[in-house]
């Protein structure tokens, strides 16, 4: 159909290997001992961008007349945060929520263990703090919570120093495939709470492509590098945003 040589041919060919590289480790996901850091090309981070935005498009088409149908509306939270001034939507969105998810949900997923550190501090703080509000130490003073987070730190520092050369273990190697979909399916589960409802079960369906984008950013950060999820989902929750603004702008009654 296509000459060898022409652009669309081209194209057509390199969405297709990524997309059937990306099939072949999501039907086996394995992890390469060692942390790849940045040896990925940006290329081919850009065709994995595109390939996740053509998924989610479609699954778009679907889930987005269901929602008008239903009624489906986004939460209080997710309300609010569209009411702020754009550049603050923008940086939360753009920046600090697609940093803060990836610390979370996969920069330590390749399991080298000042990776698995980091993540672990970050686990500590979350829960320490959450902790420290429910029994009221949080509202006594700062000295409690400074405290706490200068224990955290120090513990995360001793083991980067400790453990910052060595390999990822054997027995997680052997359990990557569990941490690879565990990851993402908390991570899309989490995104539940973006619309407004009591029957979590009944919003999961909305939440396929955050689902979507646990996998590919996930599979990004085993192949690429570090940089590639996060990378990815920046530009994935710039292009989201920018289409809300826009409706946002031109229909401000829709919140």
């Amino acid at each position: 159909m296509f000459e060898p040589n022409s652009t669309i041919g081209w194209s057509l060919g390199r969405l297709r290997s990524t997309a059937s590289d990306l099939i072949a480790f999501i039907r086996a996901p394995t992890l390469s001992v060692g942390d790849s850091g940045g040896k990925g090309r940006l290329a081919d981070v850009a065709w994995l961008l595109l390939l996740n935005g053509l998924i989610v498009l479609v699954i778009a088409m679907i889930l987005f007349p269901i929602m008008m149908l239903f009624g489906v509306e986004m939460s209080s939270e997710m309300s609010g945060l569209f009411k702020r001034p754009i550049w603050q939507i923008m940086l939360l969105v753009v920046f600090v929520g697609p940093i803060t998810e990836e610390l979370i949900f996969r920069i330590w997923v390749v399991g080298t263990p000042r990776w698995l550190a980091i993540f672990l501090g970050l686990l500590a703080w979350i829960g320490g703090s959450y902790f420290l509000k429910q029994s009221g130490l949080m509202a006594s003073g700062q000295n409690t919570a400074i405290a706490m987070i200068t224990v955290i730190a120090i513990a995360v520092l001793v083991c980067l120093i400790r453990f910052w050369k060595s390999s990822v273990p054997d027995w997680y190697v052997r359990i990557f495939p569990l941490v690879f979909w565990g990851q993402a399916l908390v991570f899309g589960f989490v995104h539940v709470f973006n619309y407004a409802g009591e029957n979590a079960v009944a919003l999961l369906p909305f939440v396929l492509p955050q689902l979507v984008g646990g996998i590919i950013w996930g599979y990004a950060r085993v192949r690429y590098g570090w940089w590639a999820n996060i990378v990815m989902h920046m530009a994935y929750n710039l292009i989201a945003t920018s289409g809300l603004i826009y409706v946002l702008l031109t229909q401000p009654d829709i919140l």
